[in-house]
């Protein structure tokens, strides 16, 4: 075997070409895995819309994407805007509110999408009566990126240390974006109906790149 590789016409052709067909076959498998990660979110995310009534208390015995619906009487302490957020091709920001409850026990709350005309200062004070919506997970500040400013009106990401550092507060293990009732002159936010990247045709397309080139090298090198 070593020796008919020895003696290929096109045995550079056939090492370079190999390398980059196992290049498209892992590129094909990431996109196959990235396509079953979200049809599984999905069907996470449509599981059980209807909202279980809960404490704030409550939260961290409930899963990612739960449904709920809070049931008592919230103040808001502090509202930031999320940037760069586009809701049908528009720039605006998140509207996040940090909630309390009578025992001090707190909240963070994506309301939903605002114009970028929106600030801080015309928001209103009052907390709605109930809030209902599903559990996120918080974001994670990547290894490059901006950092979240303290005491600011803005936010890069919902970071649930960085709240936690600028207001003191200590908050359950997941967020609530509200999926009815966000408020007036905000838009709720559609996660199950937001972009889907097309990941199984990229599967397909990489594959069929891998075959291609194989196809190539190996006429080229006459063992087909």
């Amino acid at each position: 075997m070593i020796k008919v590789l020895k003696n290929l016409p096109n045995k550079y052709l056939f090492y370079i070409g190999f390398i980059f067909v196992g290049v498209f076959i892992s590129l094909a498998y990431w996109q196959f895995t990235s396509y079953q990660e979200d049809k599984l979110l999905n069907e996470r995310l449509t599981y059980s819309d209807i909202p279980i009534p809960i404490l704030i208390s409550e939260i961290n015995e409930k899963e990612e994407f739960s449904s709920i619906q809070t049931l008592e009487n919230l103040v808001i302490i502090k509202s930031w805007l999320l940037r760069s957020r586009v809701n049908n091709g528009i720039s605006g920001y998140h509207l996040i509110t940090l909630l309390q409850n009578i025992d001090n026990q707190t909240l963070i709350v994506n309301n939903g999408w605002v114009p970028l005309s929106t600030v801080v200062t015309n928001l209103p004070e009052v907390a709605q009566k109930n809030y209902v919506g599903k559990l996120y997970s918080y974001d994670e500040k990547p290894s490059i990126g901006q950092d979240d400013i303290l005491f600011s009106d803005y936010l890069f990401r919902i970071d649930k240390n960085f709240i936690e550092k600028e207001t003191g507060a200590t908050l359950p293990l997941f967020y609530l974006q509200l999926t009815e009732n966000c408020g007036t002159d905000v838009v709720c936010i559609e996660t199950v109906n937001q972009y889907q990247a097309p990941h199984l045709g990229y599967a397909f397309q990489w594959m069929f790149f891998a075959l291609c080139l194989s196809f190539v090298v190996l006429k080229k090198n006459k063992l087909i």
